[in-house]
C-alpha cells in the first residue's frame, strides 16, 4: 500500500536511497472513462488536485494539468497489463503519481536526486511515480511505462532484484530500443569499454552517456536471456519472484545461477556487439572505402600492365618470320 505523505507540506522528502529509477519511450493512449475527483488539498508549493482512477490508481496534479492526469492514468493503466502479460500473470499493486507541471516543480518535487538527464522516477517501496508531464527529455507516454515496470516488478518481488534486471525489464517493458543503443553499444564492445551488468548498480551516480550505455546494457542483457531462454522463462522468473530471491529465482527459471549468466552474457556481448561496431563505425569507414578504392585501381592497372607486356611479347613472336605464306604449304588439295 502507499504511504500517504502528510498534506499540508512540502513534497521534497526523498532520500537519495528511494529514488530507484528512470525513464524512457513512447506508446499511444487512449482515456479510458471519466475520473472521480477528491477534493482539492492545499499545497505549500499551490494547489494540487488529488484525482483517484479506480481502486488502484491516484494521481496528484495542479488544477491546469487535469487533462494531462486523465492522459496518464490511461498510459499507466495500459503498462499494468502489458507487465501482466511479460509475467504471465497478475496481482493488485496501488500506484499513486505525482504528476509534475515543470521541470523546476519535477527537481523540487525529487530534491535535486535524479539526474539532469532524467524526466520521472520512482520510489517502489511507496509504490510512488514521479513524472515530468511537461518534459523535454522523454515524451510522458515513454516515462510512464518505465516506471511502473519498477514499481510493477518492486510490487512482485519478495525480495531485492539487481539493478540491470530492473532496468532492463523498465526498457522491455516500455518498448524504447531505438538504433541509437545497438550504436552505443557496438562502439563500446569495440573499444572494450562495456559495462559489467554489476556496474548497473551505479547508474544514478553517471553521467548522460555513460548512463545511456547502463540502460543499452540492461535491456541488451534481458533480450539476450530470452532469447536464450525464451520468453517462458523470463514469464517464470518473474513470477518466481513473488517466493523466491532473484538467485534462487534465476535458477528455477533456467537452471544456472546469475553470476554465470553475467559472464556468458558480456563475452557474448563483447564478440558479438564489436563486430556490429566494426561495421558501424563511420571513422573507420572513412578510411576503409577510399582505401579499397585505391586498392582497387592499383590492382586493375597492374593487370593492364601485365595485358599490355603479354601482347607485346605476342607481337615479337609474331614478327620473328616474314617468310611467304605458300612457301610453308606444299598442297591446298
Amino acid at each position: 500500500m502507499v504511504r500517504w505523505w502528510r498534506t499540508n507540506m512540502d513534497r521534497t522528502g526523498l532520500g537519495a536511497g528511494q529514488i530507484a529509477g528512470l525513464f524512457l519511450c513512447a506508446m499511444i493512449f487512449i482515456p479510458e472513462g471519466a475520473p472521480a475527483s477528491l477534493p482539492a488539498q492545499r499545497r505549500a508549493a499551490g494547489n494540487w488536485e488529488v484525482t483517484r482512477f479506480g481502486n488502484d490508481l491516484v494521481i496528484e496534479h495542479k488544477p491546469h494539468m487535469r487533462s494531462s492526469a486523465e492522459r496518464a492514468a490511461a498510459i499507466v493503466q495500459m503498462a499494468r497489463r502489458r507487465f501482466y502479460a511479460l509475467a504471465d500473470t497478475s496481482f493488485p499493486f496501488e500506484i499513486r503519481v505525482l504528476l509534475a507541471s515543470s521541470a523546476t516543480e519535477f527537481a523540487r518535487l525529487t530534491r535535486g536526486i535524479v539526474p539532469d538527464w532524467g524526466a520521472a522516477a520512482a520510489v517502489p517501496d511507496e509504490g510512488l511515480m514521479i513524472i515530468s508531464g511537461l518534459s523535454e527529455e522523454k515524451p510522458m507516454s515513454e516515462a510512464i511505462y518505465h516506471e511502473v515496470a519498477h514499481v510493477a516488478l518492486h510490487a512482485l518481488s519478495r525480495g531485492p532484484v539487481p539493478r540491470w534486471f530492473d532496468e532492463g525489464i523498465a526498457m522491455r517493458l516500455s518498448d524504447e530500443w531505438s538504433i541509437a543503443y545497438s550504436v552505443r553499444l557496438a562502439r563500446s564492445a569495440l573499444a572494450n569499454r562495456l559495462l559489467p551488468l554489476h556496474s548497473v548498480e551505479r547508474v544514478l551516480s553517471f553521467e548522460r552517456e555513460q548512463a545511456a550505455l547502463a540502460y543499452a546494457v540492461s535491456f541488451a542483457a534481458v533480450r539476450w536471456f530470452e532469447k536464450r531462454h525464451g520468453d517462458r522463462a523470463l514469464a517464470l522468473l518473474l513470477r518466481s519472484l513473488a517466493s523466491h530471491s532473484f538467485d534462487e529465482a534465476f535458477v528455477r527459471a533456467t537452471g544456472s545461477d546469475s553470476e554465470s549468466f553475467e559472464r556468458e552474457w558480456l563475452r557474448s556481448a563483447r564478440n558479438s556487439y564489436a563486430l556490429v561496431g566494426l561495421a558501424d563505425d563511420m571513422w573507420i569507414w572513412s578510411i576503409l572505402i577510399p582505401g579499397l578504392f585505391f586498392l582497387a585501381l592499383g590492382v586493375r592497372w597492374w593487370r593492364n600492365r601485365r595485358t599490355l607486356a603479354r601482347w607485346k611479347r605476342e607481337d615479337r613472336d609474331s614478327s620473328g618470320s616474314d617468310e611467304p605464306l605458300d612457301e610453308h604449304v606444299s598442297e591446298t588439295y
